[in-house]
């Protein structure tokens, strides 16, 4: 089984922020595979389904991004999987809109989440699946611009963003990282 854990905050006032990119793509998965998010447990909304013959399981942690490893830690335990079994999807605001960033491993690069995450594994060799939200201007503080909603210019690209995303989740279960990496990096 592999995990694909997408990384946002629970909440109606955090839904289309782009923090919550990692909940969208989650979101995406679960409605182009018909793989419904049921479950409630390990502080998370799980669904199990199949995509690309393997079998998944998406979750959307409800500890908030800043604590996501908790609920990452949990589900681990929980299903007895392995680092290299689980998919983060997040946002990050080092990469330009729209752009992705596939990686076997890593720092947290300043994310909070993913340093929860490593925190709680404890290893920064967790692959991950990065979506780029874009910096902001100089006079915006990073912390409101990520709890911030896109801008109906940004949404256009998000909407693109989030299916390619999606995408490249699917073509990651038949294909090797690295092959992956070089398809959409």
């Amino acid at each position: 089984m592999r995990l694909i854990f997408g990384l946002g905050n629970p909440g109606i006032q955090y839904r289309n922020t782009r923090h919550n990119l990692g909940f969208m793509v989650i979101d995406r998965l679960s409605e182009l595979h018909k793989i419904e998010l049921n479950a409630f447990c390990y502080h998370a909304w799980l669904g199990e389904g199949f995509l690309a013959q393997k079998k998944i399981l998406l979750a959307k942690p409800l500890t908030f991004v800043n604590e996501a490893g908790k609920s990452l830690a949990e589900i681990k335990r929980g299903y007895r999987l392995s680092t290299q079994d689980i998919l983060i999807i997040n946002d990050d605001a080092d990469l330009e809109l729209g752009r992705l960033r596939i990686s076997k491993k890593g720092g947290d690069g300043g994310h909070k989440g993913l340093r929860s995450i490593i925190e709680s594994l404890g290893t920064q060799e967790v692959p991950r699946l990065r979506v780029g939200i874009g910096r902001p201007g100089e006079e915006e503080d990073l912390t409101q611009f990520v709890l911030g909603e896109f801008t109906s210019q940004e949404k256009k690209v998000i909407k693109d963003t989030v299916d390619r995303a999606a995408q490249a989740v699917g073509v990651l279960l038949k294909q090797s990282i690295e092959e992956v990496m070089r398809q959409y990096n």
